[in-house]
């Protein structure tokens, strides 16, 4: 479907060569300037990160009014065929013409393994953007939002509300969310918890779609803990249902959005301003300006990560928010440090 300067194509195609006829080029009869996006499997319309990176990318696009194309692969298989086509686009273009963002670390082993043995065109790296690495010695611009901060004052507040709590997470490959995970934990023990569980949805991606695994989960998990803190995606989804069908069982966590309006026992949302970062590096791109750092890592201190508290416990712990600013920023850091 093709509005506004938009392309979104979803899944479903078995031919490799049909797939690359639809792949748009510049011409002298649209925008000089193209970006291509590849998200995760299944990841639209999970009304948090994904969505909000979509919303980002709306922005800028609505300011400078490139084409933009948006990929949204129904498997892996078609996710990492588009990413090479789009990658094969983007080291054949001129400098700037094109940008490629990589919209999950899903992608990360497949653009090393197209980056082997590349001869890349100059500022190639300048046109790809991989979002949420880890690794710094990629030949191309990535971010990682550092959520530690914003999860050790989420189990300070959690530590509030109850002893035990659980930590339900997409999978374990994922480093990013390691950081969320300690972060929480230690947030909360150093608080006056007494422990913290961690359930794993799945082994790999698709922890981050798999609604109704998370509600199995949420089901047996809240027989033992009064508080889940979920990190995984779009199954997040799950948690909030079960938590309007069975209330006062348990409280619960927003993620990467303000979603206190999904469940009554939502008590706050850590947030992560991804629509921001893609919007500036998307900016800085078209206008040709300063782009920022080849690696660069966000965290609460940059305000790309927060907590929003809602309304009705706003009075209660704004303060104990503003208190721990300062003290999660220098934590965050000194963790980073310590990571191999």
């Amino acid at each position: 479907m093709l509005a506004g300067g938009f392309l979104l194509m979803t899944g479903g195609c078995d031919d490799k060569d049909k797939i690359e006829e639809e792949i748009p080029e510049v011409s002298p009869e649209s925008p000089d300037k193209f970006v291509y996006v590849i998200f995760p499997v299944n990841a639209l319309g999970d009304h948090a990160y994904n969505d909000l990176v979509l919303a980002g990318i709306l922005e800028a696009q609505k300011k400078a009014g490139f084409y933009t194309m948006l990929y949204a692969p129904i498997d892996m298989e078609e996710g990492i065929l588009m990413l090479n086509l789009a990658l094969d686009g983007i080291n054949s273009a001129k400098k700037g013409e094109c940008l490629a963002i990589i919209a999950g670390n899903e992608y990360e082993e497949a653009t090393r393994q197209w980056l082997q043995g590349k001869k890349l065109r100059d500022g190639f790296g300048d046109d790809v953007l991989l979002f949420e690495t880890n690794g710094t010695d990629l030949p191309i611009h990535t971010f990682l939002i550092n959520m530690y901060g914003a999860s050790y004052i989420a189990g300070s507040i959690a530590s509030l509300f109850s002893y035990q709590a659980a930590v339900l997470a997409a999978n374990a490959q994922d480093l990013s969310i390691q950081r969320s995970i300690t972060g929480f934990s230690e947030g909360f023990i150093d608080n006056g918890g007494t422990s913290v569980s961690t359930c794993h949805i799945s082994d790999n991606h698709e922890g981050y779609s798999m609604q109704a695994r998370a509600y199995e989960l949420t089901d047996s998990l809240t027989e033992t803990h009064r508080f889940i803190y979920p990190i995984a995606g779009g199954s997040n989804q799950g948690v909030y249902r079960y938590s309007r069908e069975n209330p006062d069982k348990f409280y619960t966590a927003g993620m990467d959005v303000n979603l206190s309006a999904y469940s009554a026992h939502i008590v706050f949302s850590t947030v992560k301003h991804i629509d921001r970062a893609v919007a500036e590096y998307l900016t800085a791109w078209n206008e040709q300006k300063e782009l920022p750092a080849l690696h660069t890592t966000y965290g609460i201190g940059s305000g790309h990560a927060d907590i929003a508290l809602v309304d009705e416990y706003q009075s209660s712990y704004k303060d104990l928010v503003e208190y721990y600013r300062p003290i999660v920023n220098e934590k965050e850091q000194i963790y980073e440090e310590k990571l191999p």
